[in-house]
């Protein structure tokens, strides 16, 4: 389908032809249309030829402006283009290059640096089982974070640790990251630890922390490796290895985690 009969279907179907004849405000400059003169073949006998645009005077750079009787000025670049006076719309899109779309054609005047992507924010999910041993607020990570508890293996070796501190499990308390449905780094999930952490100590005692976590979720909570002290929620805290690890390799991280409990003092009450 040639240009002009594309143009009379669309007035034939109720959609208002157009063409911008002159440069609209803001917008960048745009070379002279020009293209060669086609035969419309098979053009309604209601439909005419397409009008001409006006430049709407609050339009944005660069969007269709409605359909107008009006017939503009022609452009500078336009004028060195065409010499002659314009005699109709449909003479003026026979001139113009051919396009599906019937808007016109830009280049860029520069080539344009396109803007860095932004780093996606990489969110940590996990969950905290919380028990009171004596004065040792002991803090394990749950193999399965969706789980409603630790696992079948998991919470023997829990109680086991938390009798070490004379305690025993009871109704637990639990730490949930992500807070919300949405991610939540690393850096706000230490704060919100912290915080909870120091809500225990407020509400019901404690003075210091125990905390079994998996090798990669410590780093990114406290960008520290395990084994080594450090304060959380203004109480002294350890990191040791989590439950599943210990399950998993007894000789490797239930020595390194018990070595380190003594070191600083987290072999009993």
């Amino acid at each position: 389908m040639n240009e002009a009969q594309r143009q009379s279907y669309l007035k034939a179907m109720g959609l208002t032809p157009w063409v911008a004849r002159v440069p609209l405000p803001g917008a960048a400059p745009s070379p002279a249309l020009d293209w060669p003169a086609e035969e419309p073949t098979n053009t309604p006998a209601s439909a005419g030829p397409a009008v001409d645009v006006a430049v709407p005077s609050r339009e944005p750079a660069n969007t269709p402006v409605q359909a107008s009787s009006t017939t503009p000025e022609p452009s500078p670049a336009q004028a060195a283009a065409d010499p002659e006076p314009e005699g109709s719309a449909a003479a003026a899109l026979a001139k113009a290059p051919s396009s599906h779309s019937g808007a016109p054609v830009q280049e860029p005047t520069k080539e344009e640096t396109p803007a860095p992507a932004k780093a996606k924010v990489k969110g940590l999910t996990f969950t905290l089982e919380a028990h009171l041993g004596g004065t040792t607020w002991l803090l394990c990570a749950q193999e399965d974070s969706q789980a409603p508890g630790l696992g079948r293996f998991e919470a023997p070796l829990m109680a086991n640790l938390l009798a070490l501190f004379q305690g025993r499990p009871q109704r637990p308390r639990r730490f949930f990251c992500p807070l919300t449905e949405q991610p939540m780094p690393a850096e706000e999930a230490a704060q919100a630890l912290s915080a909870f952490v120091a809500g225990l100590s407020e509400q019901s005692g404690g003075e210091r922390v125990l905390l079994c976590l998996p090798e990669a979720l410590a780093e990114a909570l406290f960008e520290q490796p395990r084994y080594q002290p450090f304060e959380l929620g203004r109480l002294p805290a350890l990191v040791i290895s989590s439950l599943a690890e210990m399950l998993a390799d007894p000789v490797q991280h239930k020595s390194a985690s018990w070595q380190a409990m003594q070191a600083h003092g987290y072999d009993g009450v």
